[in-house]
């Protein structure tokens, strides 16, 4: 029996989901907003909520009992909707803190649902449910909630994504299925090929005819696939790729470029794809001292940023792939320096300015504001060096702004998972700036190790205040 991916927070919910109790609902919903069969109504609680906030970071503390706060969305007029796995419910949450909470009347005590699907679709605002195996949708204006139940008691809903025919997707996490439901609530349900894994996690479509999703793979290999389908005819296919997708998560496309970018949850990178010229480039994340990886989850892209989140450095990450420079925002101050500390954001999603993320264990929901800007930041005019397996090159790095905390130096690369130098020595004139007023300039070495494989690889040279990281990436090629 192969042995399938589990989300590292879900492990519990397996047994649960297999032993369920099959719900009895009456006549459907008269209301053109919502499909699916009749719920009831949610009870509705509002209540202004603290607020923490530090640097880009803007937290709003939920109230207790925790809500497990999971799976999250952001309204044209900036407020957050996000599930509450624990009551269950779903909540929304405006700048001001101001927090509505719509709970369904549904009892799991004393177990949790787990909701790791968002969508404001059709409308209304539908969740996946994973305990009760199916889609939960909320009207906001009446508190009505309806239900649309799947074929397989186990097959736990996870993440969504909306079609551009207006359609709803999701992934069948433990069901070997990707479901469709259309406006009308027709529900479809495509089985996928056993020789295509079976383990999908998440969608993206490039317009009506062609979407790719990611099959996280077995917990024994480790390693995943991307697949590309057609909505209108669901046949999936694996796309060629010369590297390994370590347990990919999550995936994102660039609609002004085409490129594909793929969080890798069982690595310390995040993978870019060019589907015109079959093009894989792993882009390493700052590395951490109490895990070897980082483990980015999902990701999110606007024009040339793409954003994800990572779990275990609990940070919140952007990638300016045209400048080729990342920051990393801690989402804790001060910062996890151990796994037991991280707030386990496990699920965001992009506004206007804002990236919104959910704390599982914190009971936080927050921002990171898109339109901060790092007091300090870094630059290269090396971006791509080729050395000989054996041999050094030197890099030039610039470091610009105002800083009166100590910035750190850190080295990354892609040589291999936890994105740890092994085979490449970094040498630098300084391993610390112990304050910035203006620029410094960093000397490295960059040096490979004769046992280091000739081929393509991606340097991250970063400097840290602790609570932000400033990094630029370099292409390395190695010769033999």
């Amino acid at each position: 029996m192969v042995k399938k991916w589990i989300p590292l927070t879900s492990m519990f919910l397996i047994v649960l989901a297999l032993s369920i109790a099959t719900y009895i609902y009456s006549n459907p919903i008269k209301n053109d907003s919502l499909c699916g069969q009749q719920l009831g109504t949610a009870k509705i609680f509002k209540m202004q909520l603290p607020i923490v906030h530090f640097g880009a970071v803007t937290k709003y503390l939920l109230p207790k009992p925790e809500k497990f706060p999971n799976a999250i969305q952001v309204a044209k007029d900036g407020s957050a909707w996000f599930g509450e796995q624990s009551v269950p419910a779903i909540g929304h949450l405006y700048l001001n803190g101001t927090y509505v909470e719509y709970d369904w009347p549904i009892n799991y005590s004393p177990s949790t649902t787990a909701i790791w699907g968002i969508q404001l679709w059709n409308g209304g605002v539908w969740v996946t449910d994973a305990l009760g195996a199916q889609l939960v949708g909320l009207d906001p204006n009446s508190g009505q909630l309806a239900a649309v139940k799947l074929s397989n008691a186990a097959s736990f809903p996870y993440t969504t994504a909306i079609a551009p025919d207006g359609s709803l997707w999701f992934t069948e996490l433990y069901g070997d299925k990707i479901g469709r439901l259309s406006s009308t609530c027709q529900l479809s349900e495509y089985t996928i090929p056993t020789s295509y894994g079976g383990t999908p996690t998440h969608i993206a479509f490039v317009n009506n005819t062609r979407g790719y999703y990611i099959d996280v793979g077995n917990a024994t290999s480790g390693i995943g696939a991307l697949l590309s389908f057609n909505p209108t005819n669901f046949a999936p296919r694996p796309v060629t790729a010369n590297i390994d997708l370590y347990a990919p998560s999550g995936i994102a496309i660039s609609q002004k470029t085409g490129t594909l970018w793929i969080t890798q949850h069982g690595a310390s990178s995040v993978a870019s794809y060019q589907p015109e010229n079959q093009s894989w480039t792993l882009y390493p994340t700052s590395t951490i001292t109490y895990e070897t990886t980082t483990l980015p989850y999902f990701d999110e892209t606007n024009g040339s940023l793409v954003w994800f989140n990572e779990h275990y450095a609990n940070r919140m990450a952007v990638l300016n792939s045209t400048e080729r420079i990342l920051t990393e925002y801690s989402l804790s101050n001060p910062p996890s320096s151990k796994i037991i500390g991280i707030d386990n954001a496990l699920t965001f999603a992009l506004g206007k300015d804002t990236a919104w993320f959910t704390e599982l264990t914190a009971n936080y929901v927050g921002f990171v504001d898109a339109s901060f800007t790092p007091p300090y930041s870094i630059s290269t005019k090396n971006q791509s060096i080729t050395v000989k397996s054996g041999s050094a090159a030197n890099v030039t790095v610039e470091v610009n702004g105002l800083s009166s905390i100590p910035l750190t130096v850190h080295f990354a690369d892609s040589e291999n998972i936890t994105s740890e130098p092994q085979n490449i020595e970094f040498t630098s004139n300084a391993t610390d700036l112990p304050s910035l007023n203006g620029q410094e300039v960093l000397q490295i070495r960059v040096k490979t190790e004769s046992n280091l494989l000739p081929g393509q690889y991606t340097v991250l040279i970063s400097v840290t205040n602790g609570l932000i990281y400033r990094g630029c990436y370099i292409s390395l090629r190695v010769t033999s």
